[in-house]
């Protein structure tokens, strides 16, 4: 995602122990430079290949792994699932492929990489710092992902010919709504609640994205063959269908009117007056209005505070709140707040897709 904090280290105060996987000898040493100027990084060795990564894997102790993608032998995503399988660790990857919004993102997310980062360029010594700075604090949280989160995701697509099709009921047939919201991090978790979904959710769902419009966009492609329900990028205005999926990028809004027993979702940029609230609070709020008790709220990753007003507010209106287990997060950050300070339920994807699927039946 597009949102960069300072992380600490590891809570141990113990060095994050790293090991670097390039096949460039100049890049080792530069990503080694970069990461020993934080104290709390300790770059314990290197490997210039797929095999001598897995080697070292296997014979010491880790915290961390930098990884690229293209690599002679084994190629990156190769390595990747070797060591989702065979030595579970945190795992960035770091490669000149690895962008927001690139299809090879999602396929290391998918095949267990926790979070990416696009290779420093020599665009000027203030722009390398920034990406140096931004490196560092990407790779301690990394870091601090449990095992457990960094797993191979053995999604699969769906079955075309056997995917229900507008079995859901009319638009005047929706009673509820969930509203997922991911920011920082949510990509991970998306690739895994998604796909988890029943085929017969009896509600509309509005994830909201805290990415631009174009990576939503390129998200929601690679999402699109492993979901059993529709996918769609919201337009201006959306007729709202049970059993649909609607993604809103970072800087949209929603909020919900019925019409002749129709309901709608009326998109728009977020408002830039809204002081600390962001676009994910205009929808809660206005879902909660709309729906009341029959709002279900998830909130699976972010690192501010954005999404604290609207929650409140399904809460006080009666609805349900969740958020991922702060655990399975790459930024727990407001998931641990909505346990600690609003009282949602935590609980990991699998259940989570669950909620979804069995939310007002």
């Amino acid at each position: 995602m597009t949102k960069e904090i300072s992380t600490p280290g590891k809570i141990t105060g113990d060095k994050v122990k790293v090991l670097i996987v390039d096949d460039s000898p100049m890049m080792c040493k530069a990503l080694e430079q970069i990461l020993g100027e934080d104290e709390q990084i300790q770059v314990e060795s290197r490997a210039l290949n797929g095999r001598e990564a897995l080697n070292k894997l296997s014979s010491r102790d880790f915290d961390v792994c930098t990884l690229d993608v293209h690599m002679p032998g084994m190629n990156g995503l190769t390595v990747l699932k070797n060591i989702m399988v065979r030595y579970p660790i945190p795992t960035l990857m770091i490669s000149a492929f690895t962008g927001d919004g690139s299809r090879v993102t999602f396929e290391a997310l998918r095949f267990g990489a926790v979070d990416f980062f696009k290779k420093p360029t020599r665009t000027g010594s203030e722009e390398l710092q920034t990406q140096a700075d931004i490196l560092r604090s990407r790779l301690k949280r990394a870091s601090r992902v449990q095992v457990e989160a960094a797993r191979y995701l053995r999604i699969k697509p769906v079955n075309r010919t056997s995917r229900p099709a507008e079995h859901h009921g009319s638009n005047g047939d929706i009673r509820g709504v969930g509203i997922i919201h991911g920011s920082t991090g949510g990509y991970s978790s998306l690739l895994s609640i998604v796909p988890q979904l029943s085929a017969l959710v009896d509600i509309p769902v509005i994830v909201s994205l805290g990415t631009s419009l174009e990576n939503t966009n390129a998200f929601v492609e690679y999402l699109r063959p492993f979901s059993p329900l529709p996918l769609i990028v919201a337009g201006a205005r959306e007729h709202l269908k049970p059993g649909h999926v609607y993604f809103l990028s970072d800087h949209q809004t929603g909020t919900f009117d019925q019409t002749g027993g129709m309901w709608e979702m009326i998109v728009e940029k977020r408002p830039i007056d809204v002081g600390n609230e962001g676009a994910i609070d205009l929808i809660l709020l206005s879902a909660s209005e709309s729906f009341g008790d029959k709002c279900l709220a998830v909130f699976v990753s972010g690192d501010n505070n954005q999404g604290m007003t609207g929650a409140a507010e399904v809460v006080r209106s009666g609805g349900m709140l969740l958020a991922q287990t702060p655990e399975n997060c790459l930024a727990p950050f407001l998931p641990e707040k909505m346990i600690k300070k609003l009282g949602a339920e935590s609980h990991g994807p699998a259940e989570i897709a669950k909620r979804i699927s069995t939310w007002m039946k």
